[in-house]
């Protein structure tokens, strides 16, 4: 299709003339008008076989249209291509370039853009596989809810047989009203993808095979509809899937007498849970680069065993309370600091503290004893121990732990992410060992988002593994390195208010940021800028800030 008109019609030719791309539609009605009958137009194969490439490269650039010649400058202070006359002339005091420079600079600026457009028509892709599995998804409750419903008026058959055909007939409109809310929303995905690979095909070909001129005409045009490919779809989409429902039976408890409409109960409603993060797609690639940068509010301790002193603090939370507590690995104890990082009181262990987390209710769930979770009560004394059972490797202690919203602990053991219910009883364990997207390896810490995400830093990996609470791979971010978003031998994650990824990048000697997508972010603490070395344990106070401990101190930002 054309630049302009955006309909679903692919382009399959091409004027040389008019520099533009056709349809058949539009090639038919191109060749039928006097004023273009006789331009050249090619095949799209033609232009992909690359037969035709220096050809139309080397082809007479634009006239000026004041003094007939050639147009071989570009001003940049008038942002128009010139001739030579017009550079001795009306431009001789202004900024301007060959256009050959000029169309290679543009091209650039184009090119940077391009993976972000192709970006986005990947996650259009991912966004369509989605809708369809929570639609082939749909059938089976639908199945369920009806097989309960039977089930629910089988005890009181005889009273209920008008509302029962009442409650089904609500539940077949419910689906059928989503069916079409469904269908909506999956024919706006297609349009906008079809919408950014029309996009990208015409991108290409301007970027292989535009003249200067060409590339000058639409470089504007094409830049602005790059930039606004995504975004500009992001609210239509939040508004067609905001009021997706699942549907569920909710049956009532007791025994089968009351009034037959409570018997049979209703259908309940409850949002459709999506496991991607497609309805708030990043585009922008710089985004990060103006943040301002955390301030050091204040460093506690240094290397020692005296009290406010530390040795390999590996982990750090914050209470109810808030005060800061510190796993003291290599002095088997644990640290409260106050808000300020003023010393408290300590609490010696018998064992070298892996992770400490806190709890809601005040409590401290605290690894690092072979298979064991130690929960210590508000004042650091030991209430209760959970024996974890089930992990494979059986000399390997309970690393790290966290606490989701479903009342799940969460507890990693060599390769293996274990999930416990809250007495201890495991609910699930997944991690297969080895290198991979998929595959986990040793050194795992773990957090959790709104969602109940399971996320993983994988140290053995460098890199970051998010689950969903059943434990399904969803995605796996960064790559071992020191550029930006990658990692090495990444240690504490955490998440903050909007689900950003906050990981301790060990051996880079930084903490960098990742949107939960898995878009990289920014790089917000430095070794350069903010002397960290080695960081290890992160946590977030009550008021915002970031704690950080890194080899023997415990490091205080605003950010």
């Amino acid at each position: 299709m054309t630049l302009a008109d955006e309909r679903l019609n692919p382009a399959e030719f091409y004027c040389v003339e008019c520099t533009d791309y056709l349809c058949q539609m539009c090639n038919e009605t191109h060749r039928g008008l006097r004023v273009s009958r006789s331009h050249k137009v090619l095949t799209i194969e033609d232009l992909q076989s690359g037969r035709l490439t220096a050809e139309l490269r080397a082809r007479e650039t634009s006239k000026c249209g004041y003094h007939n010649e050639l147009n071989k400058f570009y001003c940049d202070t008038c942002h128009r291509v010139i001739c030579l006359h017009c550079v001795v002339t009306a431009h001789k005091d202004h900024q301007y370039v060959e256009i050959e420079k000029a169309a290679e600079r543009e091209r650039a600026k184009i090119k940077a853009k391009l993976p972000t457009v192709k970006n986005t028509a990947d996650l259009h892709e991912k966004w369509i596989k989605e809708l369809q599995s929570i639609k082939n998804d749909w059938p089976l409750q639908v199945q369920r809810t009806e097989e309960q419903i039977e089930k629910q008026a089988e005890a009181i058959i005889e009273a209920v047989q008008k509302v029962k055909s009442e409650k089904i007939s609500q539940l077949r409109a419910m689906n059928a009203a989503r069916e079409k809310q469904m269908e909506a929303a999956m024919e706006a995905a297609e349009m906008d993808l079809a919408s950014a690979m029309s996009c990208v095909q015409f991108t290409d070909n301007v970027l292989e095979y535009g003249s200067p001129a060409e590339v000058m005409s639409v470089a504007g045009e094409l830049t602005a509809r790059m930039e606004q490919t995504a975004d500009e779809k992001i609210a239509k989409r939040a508004e067609l899937t905001n009021d997706f429902m699942n549907l569920t039976f909710d049956p009532p408890d007791g025994d089968p007498e009351p009034e037959v409409s409570k018997l049979i109960g209703g259908i309940k409603q409850t949002r459709t849970s999506f496991t991607s993060t497609l309805l708030s797609v990043e585009i922008n690639v710089e985004k990060g680069t103006q943040h301002g940068s955390p301030t050091l509010l204040k460093t506690v301790g240094q290397e020692g065993r005296g009290d406010g002193q530390f040795y390999y603090p590996t982990s750090v939370a914050v209470t109810t309370d808030g005060d800061i507590v510190v796993a003291d690995h290599d002095n088997r104890r644990l640290q409260f600091l106050d808000k300020d990082g003023s010393f408290k009181k300590k609490v010696e262990l018998e064992f070298e503290p892996g992770c400490v987390v806190a709890l809601t209710n005040g409590e401290l769930l605290v690894t690092g004893d072979e298979h064991k979770i130690h929960v210590l009560d508000k004042q650091g004394r030991e209430s209760r121990v959970i024996q974890v059972t089930g992990a494979a490797e059986k000399d390997k202690n309970t690393e790290d732990i966290a606490f989701d919203s479903l009342g799940r602990i969460i507890v990693t053991i060599g390769y293996q992410v274990l999930v416990l219910s809250f007495n201890g009883d495991n609910i699930l364990k997944f991690g297969d060992k080895g290198q991979g997207q998929q595959k986990l390896s040793f050194y795992l810490h773990v957090t959790v988002n709104s969602s109940n995400q399971i996320i993983v830093s994988d140290c053995g990996n460098h890199n970051l593994k998010i689950f969903d609470p059943t434990g399904r791979h969803l995605f796996t971010c960064g790559s071992r390195g020191s550029g930006l978003g990658q990692l090495t031998c990444p240690y504490c994650v955490i998440t903050d208010g909007e689900d950003n990824i906050i990981v301790a990048d060990c051996s880079n000697h930084r903490v960098s940021v990742f949107s939960r997508d898995g878009t990289f972010i920014r790089h917000v603490l430095t070794r350069k800028e903010h002397g960290l070395n080695y960081p290890f344990g992160l946590t977030l106070t009550h008021d915002g800030h970031l704690v950080v401990s890194d080899n023997h101190s415990i490091n205080i930002f605003k950010v």
